[in-house]
């Protein structure tokens, strides 16, 4: 019941503006999660401190993920802590998606890079298997720029989101944009000719870059065109409108922080299919818990990084990340509160502090 009392101080004191109820079920159900690393509601409610039976724990998590409360106090906390104006932001988006029986559960997310991951900040069920469409992405970045407005951000994104609109929308929004495009795209260049992208790349050497500003896509915009052919694999083709071109490929690999965010989410770390939760807004709500839970645990496995390096294996990668050294500590320190408490307490203060 210590740690329960330490996060709930600590909440009281980010100012988030919610009843001591809810804070106190909140803390509860971070915690639980943090030691099951599991979504499952039932799981959930046996590992929830208090007196009450499990039945109860299991009734009182079903009344707050059916209640109208938002995903949002999540997002600003999220913000609160890793956002600073003077540092340009990279924001990523994406979709995962998973069955559950015969239905798709397929969410859309945009997250914020912290320490070589996204962290969700913003999401989106669509309801729908398959791609998303311009409206809902344009959705997604609004709400997200309610919170970032006056930020310096560019969005990171792979070969799905593409589109006219889409990148009239992003230019008219003032937003940095590192996009790949298909192969199967018309382009023109200087000479006012229109190029085919797959045969136009086929005839450059294997492991060559080449840069192409002012290029025409898609009957009109005009952007910066970046092709690069590997000599593995194919072609990676990036359309930008940033004016620093020598960097864009470096900030493109920064894509890849989702997909490792969307593996901590689910089998590396909180198993995120396990949840029977379908609703829309009840699924939204469990992404806003889930995105804390990431943070706490990148944040904490962050320091202790910086104070003892993770070891290096011999392929040249360290031998557990961030997140699972953070993850791991902090069941370390709920399990053996007691004696741990001022450690604790500690880490309330690492989540819960502004930057």
């Amino acid at each position: 019941m210590n740690i329960i009392i330490t996060l709930k101080q600590a909440f009281s004191q980010a100012n988030i503006g919610l009843s001591r109820h809810r804070v106190d079920l909140i803390c509860r159900l971070v915690c639980a999660m943090i030691q099951t690393r599991s979504v499952n509601l039932k799981t959930l409610a046996s590992a929830l401190i208090g007196k009450a039976q499990v039945e109860s724990h299991y009734r009182r998590l079903q009344r707050f993920f059916s209640s109208a409360f938002s995903s949002h106090v999540f997002t600003r906390l999220i913000v609160q802590k890793l956002v600073e104006p003077s540092r340009q932001l990279f924001l990523v988006m994406d979709r995962t998606h998973w069955m559950l029986g015969a239905t798709d559960l397929n969410l859309l997310c945009l997250g914020i890079l912290y320490q070589g991951v996204s962290i969700p900040l913003e999401y989106m069920s669509l309801g729908k298997p398959g791609n998303s469409n311009t409206l809902e992405r344009k959705k997604l970045i609004k709400r997200a720029w309610t919170y970032l407005k006056g930020c310096s951000c560019c969005l990171l994104a792979d070969r799905e989101f593409i589109g006219k609109a889409w990148f009239e929308f992003l230019l008219a929004q003032h937003l940095d944009f590192v996009i790949r495009i298909r192969c199967n795209t018309w382009i023109g260049l200087d000479d006012g000719r229109l190029r085919y992208l797959a045969s136009f790349v086929s005839r450059m050497p294997k492991g060559s870059t080449r840069f192409y500003p002012t290029t025409i896509i898609y009957g009109g915009l005009c952007l910066n065109l970046i092709c690069h052919r590997p000599k593995k694999g194919e072609a990676v083709l990036l359309i930008t409108n940033r004016e620093n071109l020598d960097e864009v490929l470096q900030l493109y690999r920064k894509r890849w922080s989702i997909e490792t965010a969307f593996g901590f989410l689910k089998s590396r770390g909180f198993n995120l299919e396990e949840t029977h939760l379908t609703h829309p807004e009840r699924l939204h709500l469990m992404m806003g818990v889930l995105a804390l839970c990431l943070l706490w645990g990148l944040l904490l496995g962050s320091e202790m990084h910086e104070k003892k390096p993770i070891k290096i294996k011999k392929h040249g990668r360290r031998a557990t990340s961030m997140f699972r050294l953070g993850l791991d500590q902090l069941i370390h320190l709920i399990n053996n509160a007691q004696d741990c408490l001022k450690d604790f307490r500690y880490c309330c203060h690492l989540l819960l502090s502004c930057t």
